[in-house]
């Protein structure tokens, strides 16, 4: 019981961070991903430590870190976007750093510490940019970004409760052995009612764009879910980390968020360009 109450308001905390941030707007959601993005890339660093790999802790954080803040300097036009490339070098100073370390796997170290960067870091600075779906940063809309949680949220759910329910063929035994094709598809029908719910209450995208932006979504939030998994089936360990009682790490709770943002980027682009 107690574990339930513990998981239950550690949930309702999330929750109220994640959909807080988005209705009070851009500089509240940016801060607080901020702060997401460098616990979650923490989180990945501690998994490639496990795996006996030991990346430059500080260099691919304040990388990864300031790739972020200035890709939101200039989503709210505090700078122009030649600025974003002054990350570059910091990013270049990875693989300096291991020149002079001692460590016997100096190739793998910065492979995974730029990986730490394009899997945690990249995303989240895009999902910054759901707020101006048509790219004018004049003024933000709420209902796409709201949207995008809102499908990964009933996909992930109803996946979950249609598997435990009826789930007996297995999606990727490899990978994640409790998941299944019925809890998959369950997954993927409710998340599209989702999204028929959503054309009727915002109108940033058509009934047809948001039905398209479901399908996006459902697939690689699945494979982000998939993907999380394989870095910790690789290492044993069950979760990312232990920052939310009951739920995990911030990596664990956001694998589908972090698949799943690129490729919505570029569907919105193609759809709203």
């Amino acid at each position: 019981m107690k574990t339930i109450i513990t998981r239950t308001i550690s949930g309702l905390v999330f929750l109220i961070l994640i959909i807080g941030s988005i209705f009070l707007g851009p500089f509240a959601f940016g801060f607080v991903f901020l702060i997401f993005l460098v616990i979650g890339m923490m989180e990945f660093l501690k998994i490639t430590k496990i795996a006996g790999y030991s990346p430059a802790v500080i260099p691919v954080i304040v990388a990864g870190t300031l790739f972020y803040s200035l890709v939101l300097l200039n989503i709210w036009n505090y700078i122009t976007p030649q600025w974003i490339i002054l990350s570059v070098p910091f990013i270049f100073l990875i693989i300096l750093f291991e020149l002079y370390r001692k460590s016997k796997t100096p190739t793998q170290n910065i492979g995974l510490g730029l990986l730490a960067i394009v899997y945690v870091a990249v995303p989240f600075a895009l999902m910054n940019l759901f707020f101006y779906p048509e790219m004018d940063t004049s003024i933000p809309v709420k209902g796409l970004l709201l949207g995008f949680f809102i499908i990964i949220w009933v996909n992930d759910t109803f996946a979950y409760l249609t598997g435990m329910a009826i789930g007996k063929h297995k999606l990727f035994e490899r990978i994640s052995p409790n998941k299944t094709i019925e809890g998959s598809l369950g997954g993927f029908i409710f998340g599209l009612i989702s999204s028929y719910v959503l054309s009727l209450i915002f109108d940033e995208l058509s009934l047809y764009e948001w039905l398209g932006l479901a399908v996006v979504i459902i697939i690689f939030g699945t494979f982000g879910d998939l993907v999380e998994s394989m870095f910790k089936r690789s290492t044993n360990i069950k979760d990312s980390g232990n920052i939310m009682p009951g739920h995990g790490g911030i990596l664990d709770r956001f694998d589908s968020v972090l698949m799943a943002s690129p490729f919505v980027f570029i569907y919105i682009m193609i759809v709203l360009k």
